[in-house]
C-alpha cells in the first residue's frame, strides 16, 4: 500500500538519482539531506523532519560554492518549518501526493508515444537529464549498489505523426513496485488532447517484465506529485489522493 512516507522517499530517490546523473551530488549536514543537480544550478533539501540552524547554514554556505541560483525544500506537511522560515523560506505551490492504477482513457491520441534517450533535439539540461536512464544500469561513486535512487528508470516522448514534440515524462521504478511520474510535460497548445495520458500509459508499460504470464498481469500503481495546476489531471486518469506536501523556496537567496 502507498503512504505518503513512500511517496516522499520515491521523491527523494529521484532527486538524488538526478543529481548523481547530472554531475551533481548528496549530502547530509545535521539531520539534513540535500541534493545538488547543477545543470539547473539547484540546491534541493529532502524532507527534513527538524530542520534546524546547524544542518542549514552550511549546506546554504555550500551553495553558494556551487554557484545555486536557487534553493527548495521539500516538507512533510505535518513537520516544523519555522527554522526554514527564519532562513527566508517561504511556501510555493502546494504540492499533493496521489496514486492507484490508471484509469482505461476513453479516447485515444492519435500521436506516437516513443521509449529511451534517445532526443536528437534536446540540449542543455533537459539533454544531462536524459543520462538519469541510463544510471540504474552503471557504477555510480556516490551511490552503493543496492541504493533505492539506483532503481530503473524510463523516459517517454510524445511526438505527432509529423515527428513534431508534443510532450515528454520520466518514470522511476518504486521499491514496493509502483511508478513515480516526474517531469510530466505536454505543450500548452497540445493540452486536453491526451497527450498527457498517453505518456502515463507508455511510461506505465515500459516497466511491465515481458517474461511475466499474462494471468500474472496486475494493474500497475502510479504515483505522482501534482501542483494544483496538474491534480485534477491525475485524478482524471485515475489516481486517488493520498494527502499533501509542502514545496518551499529560499526567496531571499542572492548570489
Amino acid at each position: 500500500m502507498t503512504t505518503i512516507a513512500s511517496a516522499q522517499e520515491a521523491l527523494s530517490h529521484w532527486h538524488q538519482a538526478l543529481a548523481v546523473a547530472t554531475g551533481g551530488k548528496i549530502f547530509t549536514t545535521h539531520g539534513c539531506s540535500w541534493a545538488w543537480q547543477p545543470v539547473r544550478k539547484r540546491l534541493i533539501l529532502l524532507f527534513p523532519e527538524h530542520p534546524e540552524q546547524a544542518g542549514l547554514r552550511p549546506a546554504l554556505a555550500e551553495g553558494h560554492r556551487l554557484g545555486a541560483r536557487r534553493v527548495e525544500a521539500w516538507m512533510n506537511s505535518g513537520a516544523d518549518a519555522a527554522e526554514l522560515k527564519a532562513t527566508g523560506f517561504s511556501d510555493n505551490a502546494q504540492v499533493s501526493w496521489h496514486a492507484g492504477p490508471l484509469a482505461i482513457p476513453m479516447d485515444r491520441w492519435a500521436g506516437k508515444i516513443r521509449l529511451g534517450n534517445n532526443v536528437p533535439e534536446a540540449a542543455g539540461a533537459d539533454a544531462a537529464e536524459l543520462n538519469v536512464t541510463n544510471l540504474w544500469r552503471e557504477t555510480s561513486s556516490q551511490l552503493s549498489s543496492g541504493h533505492p535512487a539506483l532503481r530503473r528508470v524510463e523516459h517517454a516522448l510524445a511526438r505527432t505523426d509529423e515527428g513534431e514534440i508534443v510532450g515528454r515524462g520520466f518514470a522511476q521504478q518504486g521499491l514496493g513496485g509502483q511508478l513515480m511520474v516526474h517531469s510530466l510535460a505536454v505543450g500548452k497548445e497540445h493540452r486536453r488532447h491526451g497527450v498527457g495520458t498517453a505518456l502515463l500509459h507508455g511510461l506505465s508499460r515500459s516497466m511491465i517484465n515481458p517474461l511475466s504470464p499474462p494471468d500474472e498481469e496486475v494493474p500497475q500503481e502510479l504515483l505522482a506529485a501534482a501542483t494544483p495546476s496538474s491534480a485534477d489531471f491525475f485524478s482524471a486518469n485515475g489516481l486517488k489522493l493520498l494527502g499533501r506536501g509542502r514545496h518551499m523556496v529560499l526567496r531571499s537567496w542572492n548570489q
